[in-house]
């Protein structure tokens, strides 16, 4: 058996102190439902680096483009290979900004332990098969050196439904603000669900995010952090959201 790991300057301790993951504890399959409540549609192409992982016609998950060839994503998008959709805003209609690639390898957070853990570590980098073009529509995710402190606005965006209980998908590209929870109070709502590798975020009562796409704190240094995860279902919004780093 083949082991594979990522690229040498992208080491896994550095990727967690990089790097927002919200993990989503409602579904945790790629079968899941996504969520963004009570956001609103994003200013069309203003989240350049927002993927959309495809089997096919169908919408499975979100992810990061964090360079011109690699994609951050979660672990529990555990397709073999996707069609990653890339420079869209409106799922149904040409924008004619997209560009289409096909995944290839793929590497799995080897502490990654799935259904068995609690999303701890869920993250996982795709391969494009052939490097993206960079146009205003298609960017990499600028990646922080540091982690976001408590307070930090975050914007979050994804194409998940939109409100609770669950809607059908929205069709235009979806963005939500969050501030940076401390995980000393995000300890408290969630006793014993919370890790040292993982960040919180919260917002207004009604306001939530899981399986979405892209959480990126508002750049104090230029820096951001990518990929989504796990909220409080929505009628526990008011209490945070939470994720890895």
């Amino acid at each position: 058996m083949l082991h594979l790991v990522p690229p040498r300057t992208w080491k896994w301790s550095t990727m967690r102190a990089s790097i927002f993951l919200l993990l989503c504890f409602v579904g945790f399959s790629h079968e899941a439902k996504e969520k963004i409540t009570n956001g609103t549609e994003c200013i069309p192409h203003s989240q350049p680096w927002q993927v959309g992982l495809f089997e096919g016609t169908r919408l499975r998950c979100g992810g990061v483009l964090i360079d011109r060839r690699w994609v951050l994503t979660a672990a529990h998008c555990s397709g073999s290979r996707y069609w990653v959709r890339l420079g869209e805003h409106s799922l149904s209609k040409l924008d004619w900004t997209e560009q289409i690639r096909r995944s290839g390898l793929s590497v799995t957070h080897p502490s990654y332990r799935g259904n068995l853990g609690n999303h701890d570590n869920d993250l996982r980098l795709l391969r494009l098969g052939t490097p993206v073009r960079l146009t205003t529509s298609v960017q990499p995710l600028p990646l922080p050196t540091t982690c976001a402190t408590a307070g930090t606005e975050c914007h979050i965006s994804g194409w998940g439904t939109t409100n609770h209980p669950w809607s059908p998908f929205p069709d235009q590209l979806q963005c939500l603000s969050l501030s940076i929870v401390s995980n000393a109070t995000c300890r408290a709502v969630f006793p014993g669900r919370i890790t040292d590798n993982m960040v919180c975020a919260g917002g207004k009562a009604g306001e939530d995010a899981c399986q979405v796409s892209d959480l990126q704190a508002t750049p104090r240094t230029g820096g951001r952090g990518g990929r989504t995860g796990w909220g409080g279902g929505g009628e526990r919004a008011s209490q945070g959201s939470r994720g890895d780093r």
